[in-house]
């Protein structure tokens, strides 16, 4: 038996992980932390690169992925 995640939901399963992402470099940032890991999500029909690209193009650079995946984590660095 298949189950369908329609596109809807994964498109709002990708931009909540954006979002996600983006708020905790806020927080890591106010804190001086410069890099933070994210897991990998599988919910979102789309490659993990997507996400990395969609986050570094919505700040502008400020975070950006840094050693991409490791152990099944996106690694992400904060810019000074």
């Amino acid at each position: 038996m298949k189950i369908k995640v329609s596109n809807t939901q994964r498109a709002m399963n990708f931009k909540t992980h954006v979002g996600t992402i983006i708020t905790i470099a806020e927080q890591k940032a106010k804190i001086g932390i410069d890099k933070f890991k994210y897991p990998i999500p599988n919910d979102i029909g789309c490659h993990y690169l997507d996400i990395i690209n969609a986050v570094e193009s919505k700040t502008e650079d400020t975070v950006y992925g840094y050693d991409f995946v490791k152990d099944g984590m996106m690694i992400f660095r904060i810019k000074d």
